[in-house]
């Protein structure tokens, strides 16, 4: 074993036969190396040093387990973890949970005696050793200090360092200390499979949590961050593409209103966007391993579905620079001229117009826009837009609901009814039509309403009076009149 020298290394507890030679080799070099050691504190003028809790865990029955073939037979198995999030190594073994063995990470520890081991469940001694190192502000930033190479970040550890004592909400805390409890687990599992190999039945080797947390080395590593834009959009590229979006989406170019400004800012968007999910490379020199270790975080384009729902936003919705509206896409264009230039939005238009006079459902220009853009975008349909449509007219008239469900179109049943509103008020067949406000009332109510009904509420009409009908009908009533009191004829 290495001499304990000032300046010297600090003890390692793989070089020592047993906890209390390792514990009293550490003591020794941390008298010679205070700098090293966490803050100390000053408490009546005299200086304490913060010291790690002592931690002994009893399985249920209260003694250490001797059955060392259990780390060769498969009742431990150490799994590798998941490096993207920050997993290192651990080891899971059945455990009683709720009637039934379940495997669960656990950790796995010496015994006190050094002849025996223990194992308790990770998230079991979580909350335990969490409770203990709370009740001490000293003790909980020594712990932190100890653990700083075992969060997240940087950022993460200085975030926990200034929170002061450990709580349930230090979310980074805790995840060191896990991530260092499963470290802790990895490796008295190896050590205990090294043994057994060894016929050497006893957890020699083995670190308890304490030498474990005494020996980890703060040693910050050199870093460095690179980014990349090399997938970042050229601004050219997104202009076209905005361009080749208005030939498809609305045929003719001249009906967007602003159409350059409008690209300018469909760029802007597709930019700042970009920026926000910029790839980043992180490199850390480790002076202990020698090693450069780098982690990246990938560039994450958006995707081309996401784009164009942008660009299809931008045409129907326009834009707005600075609380300025500096265009308004097509929101004021004429919905003729939208119909004929025929673009995607305008066919969808024409249709979706024809789908919504079938089932009776009134919609204003800037609604049947919407739908034509929303039936355009990725995902969307007219047959979904259409099915809305039907849907509303089962809701809107009671009466017909099982006959639009069964493909009968609220046209059909109207037809009748604007048909004979233009006969007895001699109106042309374009002046009446499925919105009328007495053709409505006919076939809107609980039960449409029958031809008797119908006739007499059109005949109320005041416009019924100047019909040559009515006029006829008054006449030949007059006549009669006249004979009977013989007047005529």
């Amino acid at each position: 074993m290495p001499p304990i020298t000032k300046g010297g290394p600090r003890p390692v507890r793989k070089d020592y036969k047993s906890d209390a030679a390792f514990q009293k080799a550490l003591e020794q070099w941390m008298k010679l190396n205070p700098s090293t050691t966490s803050s100390p504190t000053v408490v009546g003028g005299n200086v304490v040093e913060p010291e790690p809790i002592e931690y002994d865990y009893r399985t249920q029955d209260g003694k250490p387990r001797s059955d060392w073939t259990s780390f060769t037979d498969g009742s431990f198995n150490l799994q590798q973890g998941d490096a993207a999030i920050g997993q290192t190594p651990y080891v899971t073994a059945s455990v009683q949970v709720g009637g039934e063995k379940k495997p669960t990470p656990v950790v796995i520890l010496p015994s006190t005696d050094g002849k025996g081991f223990e194992v308790v469940a990770v998230e079991k001694l979580l909350q335990d050793l969490t409770t203990q190192i709370s009740r001490d502000p000293n003790n909980a930033a020594y712990w932190k200090q100890q653990l700083q190479n075992y969060y997240r970040s940087e950022d993460a550890f200085q975030r926990s360092l200034r929170g002061g004592p450990v709580s349930d909400k230090d979310t980074e805390f805790v995840f060191a200390l896990r991530k260092a409890l499963n470290e802790i687990s990895a490796d008295n599992f190896s050590r205990g499979v090294e043994n057994v190999q060894s016929n050497i039945l006893n957890s020699s080797g083995f670190y308890s949590i304490n030498t474990w947390i005494q020996t980890r080395t703060v040693i910050p590593g050199r870093e460095s961050v690179s980014t990349t834009t090399r997938n970042f959009t050229k601004k050219a590229d997104a202009i076209a593409d905005f361009m080749r979006e208005v030939q498809m989406q609305v045929g003719n170019t001249a009906l967007v209103d602003n159409i350059d400004a409008l690209a300018e800012a469909y760029w802007t968007k597709v930019h700042e966007e970009e920026l926000k999910r910029m790839g980043q490379s992180t490199s850390v020199y480790d002076p202990v391993t020698r090693k450069q270790v780098t982690t990246s975080t990938g560039f994450q384009m958006p995707s081309e579905q996401l784009l164009k729902e942008w660009r299809i936003g931008f045409i129907t919705k326009g834009a707005i620079d600075k609380g300025k509206v500096i265009s308004t896409g097509i929101r004021n264009v004429n919905a003729i001229d939208l119909q004929d230039a025929g673009g995607d939005i305008g066919d969808n238009y024409t249709k979706l117009k024809g789908y919504a006079n079938d089932y009776g459902i009134r919609l204003n220009d800037t609604e049947l826009k919407n739908k034509a853009a929303e039936a355009s975008l990725p995902g969307g349909s007219l047959e979904e837009q259409r099915r809305t449509l039907l849907l509303s007219a089962r809701l809107k008239y009671p009466a017909l609901s099982e006959y639009i469900q069964s493909g009968l179109k609220v046209g059909d049943v109207a037809s009748q009814f604007i048909k004979r509103k233009a006969e007895i008020l001699e109106l042309a067949d374009a002046n009446v039509d499925i919105f009328d406000a007495d053709v409505q009332s006919a076939i809107s109510g609980e039960k449409v309403m029958n031809d008797i009904e119908y006739d007499t509420k059109i005949r109320s009409n005041p416009a019924y009076r100047k019909t040559k009908q009515a006029n006829e009908s008054a006449a030949g009533f007059l006549d009669a009149i006249l004979k009977m009191w013989g007047k005529v004829g």
